[in-house]
């Protein structure tokens, strides 16, 4: 039986918010953080990876808020609010069409929407990921990472139907760096399991 979490669960699909963005105005690479919670795991980032800029995706828009003004003074961050997947392209394409390359996406411990009528909602899903294969370069990473056993074997079934594969399955954090959901599971003793997806096109 899937553990259950306590979290404000958020229908994506419900919030038809759409951004643009203008991109950063320059050709350094990006690390996207897709449901960047708290920040914790993009803070740690930013000091390992100064010279990159970053990309901060939360729905809940009072997070969202906090992580603007958290970061409100670095100019390499850019935090967006609302659906992640229905803003993905804009927000992405213009900081490649300046010459950057989005070099990571991570997609830390997402909501794993248990319920069978849900799982539309998932982030990671065959329909999102060929729609990404249509203009992600070859090169960008997607990281992902989840304490639910079920919502990797699901996730991994749904990459199978696409141009994305995976091409090393990790054991440690990304990057070195715990996120605090990860550290609170480990803990409590249970398992992590982590990929990294690449566009492999034939």
């Amino acid at each position: 039986m899937p553990q259950k979490r306590v979290r404000n669960h958020v229908n994506p699909l419900s919030i038809l918010i759409e951004h643009s963005f203008k991109g950063f105005g320059n050709d350094n690479p990006i690390f996207v953080d897709v449901g960047a919670c708290k920040g914790e795991f993009s803070a740690a980032l930013m000091e390992k990876f100064p010279d990159h800029n970053f990309i901060l995706f939360e729905i809940r828009r009072p997070l969202a808020k906090k992580l603007a003004e958290q970061f409100a003074d670095k100019k390499n961050v850019a935090v967006f609010d609302g659906d992640a997947a229905r803003n993905f392209r804009s927000i992405l394409e213009p900081c490649l069409n300046q010459g950057a390359k989005v070099e990571q996406i991570f997609i830390n411990f997402p909501d794993p929407w248990f319920k069978e009528k849900h799982k539309k909602r998932r982030f990671l899903n065959a329909s999102f990921l060929q729609k990404c294969s249509e203009w992600l370069p070859e090169s960008t990473e997607i990281v992902f990472q989840t304490d639910q056993k079920f919502l990797f074997d699901e996730t991994l079934e749904e990459v199978e139907t696409t141009p994305y594969k995976p091409v090393e399955f990790f054991k440690n954090s990304a990057h070195e760096i715990p996120t605090h959901w990860e550290q609170q599971k480990l803990l409590e003793g249970d398992e992590i399991w982590r990929v990294i997806l690449k566009l492999v096109n034939s």
